[in-house]
């Protein structure tokens, strides 16, 4: 199943969801025009949730969060993710960081992730 992110139909989309925006970065504005950034307060600091039954290692290929620029994400933000294998009975659980983070998608970081399996 390919992902479903904001330019799917409203009743499809799955788009990770920020859950804490990072502290004393640009606004989106400044994001989007360049005015008032630097290299460091555009890295990290942000926490996004992904809920879905896509796998850690198919979440992790490249650019699969395609609007993730479009999203807020920034390189250095964080990813806590729950892959439902069997709804409701088996899950599996993953924390990564972003990588890079482009107009094309995002790529995470596989050398730091943590994956757990429950059920």
């Amino acid at each position: 199943m390919a992902y479903q992110g904001t330019t799917a139909a409203s009743t499809v989309s799955n788009p990770p969801r920020m859950l804490i925006p990072r502290l004393g970065g640009p606004t989106s504005t400044q994001l989007s025009t360049g005015v008032g950034t630097n290299t460091y307060r555009e890295q990290g600091g942000g926490i996004w949730f992904y809920s879905s039954s896509h796998g850690s290692t198919e979440v992790m290929d490249t650019n699969f969060f395609t609007d993730a620029w479009y999203l807020g994400i920034r390189p250095g933000d964080l990813l806590f993710g729950v892959q439902w294998t069997t709804l409701g009975s088996s899950l599996v659980t993953y924390f990564v960081a972003f990588r890079s983070v482009s107009t094309a998608g995002a790529n995470l970081s596989t050398g730091g992730s943590v994956t757990s399996t429950y059920g």
